[in-house]
């Protein structure tokens, strides 16, 4: 397909998205950033530090200027909260998407391929697949692992079908369960969607996964040798979006909308915190 052509049909899907959007209502898909927010083990997340760097003189002095401001520094894994996995943030044997050696493709400040500077505004149609109601359960069982018949079941009983360039979002119910009240538990393991539902989405051309899970597929993972992530980034060069807050939208049983989400260009890095929303 040409560049041309790729555009168009972007541009196309783009519309159509957009045509979903009635009432006006917009849906938090986010976690709040902050230093008590959830974090993870430190072996992989470096934790989330707001740090005041220029403090305002009505502050500290009896100085009120009519000009006053202040600034402070972030230090943070950007794979914290709600996040998406940038094309540089999985290699097997070796190699990133693309093809890309890691040992040619690594610098001392960044990646030089796949960085998230090289990341597109996400606007498209956006699918929740909430496979926790689905079964019948408010959560799926730890380590349950997703199947393309989960996905099946799902779809049907949801009236709604998967098209080329949508955002699918699936909903496990872990986050419910133990992202504020047990992170610990939410970290630790999870359920997650397996490899064959992960590559059968990925065939009826969806373009972006997202669930309310850390890891997106089961952890502990059963065999790294066989993963989602690299199933969906390193094969196919698909972001996936982590960490998410499907609750609302599952409430209200919204199973298909606009989906916004911008990812921050940053030069080098294999991932970035977002804001998602969904628009009915």
């Amino acid at each position: 397909m040409s560049t041309r052509e790729l555009r168009s049909e972007t541009e196309s899907g783009v519309r159509d998205a957009l045509r979903l959007v009635r009432a006006g209502r917009i849906y938090e898909l986010s976690t709040e950033f902050g230093p008590n927010m959830p974090q993870g083990s430190t072996e992989f997340f470096y934790g989330f530090r707001l740090t005041p760097y220029r403090t305002m003189k009505a502050l500290t002095t009896r100085d009120a200027p009519g000009f006053d401001f202040s600034m402070e520094v972030i230090t943070a894994s950007p794979h914290l909260g709600t996040h998406i996995d940038g094309l540089a943030h999985i290699a097997s044997r070796g190699r990133l998407f693309g093809g890309h050696d890691v040992r040619d493709a690594y610098s001392d400040f960044g990646w030089k391929a796949n960085g998230m500077e090289t990341s597109r505004p996400i606007i498209s149609r956006g699918v929740l697949l909430d496979v926790a109601r689905a079964r019948g359960v408010t959560v799926l069982p730890d380590q349950h692992e997703i199947t393309p018949s989960d996905i099946d079941a799902t779809l049907t009983a949801e009236r709604v079908a998967i098209r080329p360039g949508d955002a699918v979002l699936v909903r496990t119910g872990w986050y419910a369960a133990h992202y504020r009240s047990d992170p610990n538990a939410y970290f630790r393991s999870q359920p997650g969607v397996g490899p064959d539902a992960a590559v059968w989405l990925a065939d009826q051309g969806m373009a972006i996964l997202g669930t309310d899970t850390s890891g997106t597929e089961v952890i502990p993972m059963p065999d790294p040798n066989r993963t989602t992530h690299a199933a969906l980034i390193v094969e196919r060069g698909i972001n996936l979006i982590e960490i998410m807050d499907l609750e609302t939208l599952a409430a209200d049983r919204v199973y298909e909308f606009l989906f916004v989400c911008l990812p921050l260009r940053i030069v080098g890095a294999t991932g970035s915190w977002v804001r998602p929303v969904a628009i009915i």
